[in-house]
């Protein structure tokens, strides 16, 4: 006789391949803050794999909170959880989290996060990012800002390219960029880099490809603008040290 999948297994949801990438960067911490938990998987299957002991879930959507609080039901796990209906770390004080995630929102939005409330986002102990879009920005917030990078990571998702960062303020041992990096770009991490993840290149090279498209289309219009030619350069400069040194 066949094998068949219980129906409670077969209804849970399987978590994404970027929110795998960023419980991978959470490790494990105590209280957990997720930023904008929308639908709650994450806070859930972090509770599941033992990496936390609380969830304080919070959302600016009422009805997506409410989504998180049905799953959290279902899974039994309410217990477990606190949901706050809150943009932000505005619904929260200092040290009662240790760690937080923010994911799946644009990276300038993340760091207009982190400084509207530095007071709590500085005494996180890690603190895991998913940027949408806008990581350039992030991670220049991070860089200028006492944040020391503890980790980078890069997921394909629906055949689409995340960067994932794992920081914690720490000024004291906060790194500027590599000096074999182009100096004040932030478009890629060098942690990823130094590390050889290995869905970096092709990430990069899609990028090139894209930028190299539009290039070409600002040179038959004109003088092609300089932030572009700059994005060209040192994309390709990014690639030949990643084949460089993966010899």
């Amino acid at each position: 006789m066949k094998a068949t999948i219980p129906e409670a297994r077969r209804r849970e949801p399987v978590l994404r391949p970027r929110l795998r990438c960023a419980l991978e960067l959470l490790g494990e911490v105590g209280i957990l803050a997720d930023i904008g938990c929308d639908h709650g998987r994450f806070g859930v299957q972090a509770l599941k794999e033992s990496l936390c002991k609380n969830v304080i879930a919070s959302d600016i959507s009422a009805p997506s909170l409410n989504k998180a609080r049905i799953l959290a039901e279902k899974c039994g796990l309410e217990n477990r959880f606190e949901f706050r209906c809150c943009g932000g770390f505005d619904g929260y004080i200092e040290r009662e989290a240790d760690a937080a995630v923010l994911l799946g929102m644009g990276g300038e939005l993340i760091a207009d996060i982190l400084e509207s409330r530095n007071y709590i986002a500085q005494k996180l102990s890690r603190i895991v990012m998913q940027p949408m879009r806008g990581e350039a920005e992030l991670r220049e917030y991070l860089y200028k800002n006492g944040y020391h990078i503890l980790d980078e990571a890069v997921c394909l998702d629906a055949g689409r390219y995340y960067q994932l960062i794992a920081a914690s303020y720490e000024p004291e041992n906060a790194e500027p960029l590599p000096s074999f990096f182009p100096k004040g770009w932030y478009q890629f991490g060098a942690k990823a880099l130094e590390k050889r993840d290995e869905l970096l290149l092709p990430m990069m090279e899609r990028y090139l490809g894209i930028m190299e498209a539009k290039l070409e289309n600002a040179a038959k219009r004109g003088e092609p603008p300089e932030a572009l030619v700059r994005e060209v350069g040192n994309t390709k400069k990014l690639i030949e040290l990643f084949n460089i040194d993966a010899r």
